[in-house]
């Protein structure tokens, strides 16, 4: 009995721990089956795993973020920076190039200047030059026309009457004499523009038609022809000054023709050389 009741009797013995133990097992009650760590141990592990990847995952997003953050900024200062020394970089040559372009057109400005006086200078040297020699020029013309009247200058008074005194042939070469001296007021003397020279010209041929046309002061023959004698070397002396370039003698009246003294008329200021005989006054 003992026996087939063991016998009997133990598998439903185990029967009953098997269900007892799958009831401890469902309930959590029952004795640990080795593979039970290994899976809580993975499924820890696993959410472990899970935490420190969201963690890290959450720190490193923060640390990206953040060092975004510096590196937006960092480039922000950068740019600043960059267009802060650009624009300084673009006014300063825009100031040194204006500066320059300034300095550039005011010394054009200035060579224009002086080249413009300097040529006007050269111009107007020039044009006094060729005045001066003009003038000259026709100064010796017309002191050629006075030479030749000087030399038929008695004959002066002889033009006017009909009988002259001296030869005829003399009062015609002092009748040709004095109108090439008043053809020399009508040419050669435009060409000297002293209104003072033209002036004394102009009024020795008037004295010389006033006595040798006219017959003006003819009651005194001698001083007649000693009164244009001595204005006609006035206005030699006159043109020499011209030829010269040298100061005009000074102003004085023409003499009077008709008059009651018998002196002659004489320039306030005379050279030397008239005193000479030699000179032929």
């Amino acid at each position: 009995m003992r026996g087939t009741t063991g016998n009997t009797g133990e598998p439903a013995s185990l029967a009953s721990d098997a269900d007892s133990a799958q009831q401890q097992v469902s309930r959590g009650l029952g004795p640990r089956s080795p593979q039970l760590p290994k899976l809580r141990r993975s499924s820890r592990w696993r959410r472990c795993r899970g935490r420190l990847r969201s963690g890290l995952e959450s720190k490193g997003l923060r640390f990206t973020q953040g060092a975004k953050n510096d590196g937006m900024s960092s480039w922000g200062d950068l740019a600043g920076q960059t267009a802060s020394a650009l624009i300084g970089t673009l006014a300063g040559g825009g100031i040194a190039v204006y500066v320059a372009r300034w300095q550039t057109a005011r010394t054009i400005e200035s060579q224009a200047e002086l080249a413009a006086s300097q040529e006007a200078a050269a111009s107007a040297s020039a044009r006094r030059q060729w005045t001066q020699q003009r003038a000259a020029e026709a100064a010796q013309r017309l002191l050629e026309r006075l030479a030749e009247l000087y030399a038929w200058l008695p004959s002066l008074p002889d033009l006017v009457q009909d009988q002259p005194q001296l030869s005829g042939q003399a009062r015609e070469r002092c009748a040709e004499a004095l109108d090439s001296v008043r053809r020399g007021m009508q040419t050669d003397l435009l060409a000297i523009g002293d209104d003072r020279v033209r002036s004394r010209y102009r009024v020795l041929v008037r004295l010389c038609f006033d006595v040798g046309w006219r017959g003006i002061g003819r009651g005194c023959r001698e001083r007649q022809i000693r009164d244009v004698r001595g204005y006609l070397r006035y206005v030699q002396f006159t043109l020499e000054a011209v030829i010269d370039d040298g100061p005009l003698p000074d102003d004085c009246a023409a003499p009077v023709l008709e008059r009651g003294d018998s002196a002659p008329w004489l320039p306030p200021t005379m050279p030397w050389h008239w005193q000479d005989p030699a000179d032929g006054s």
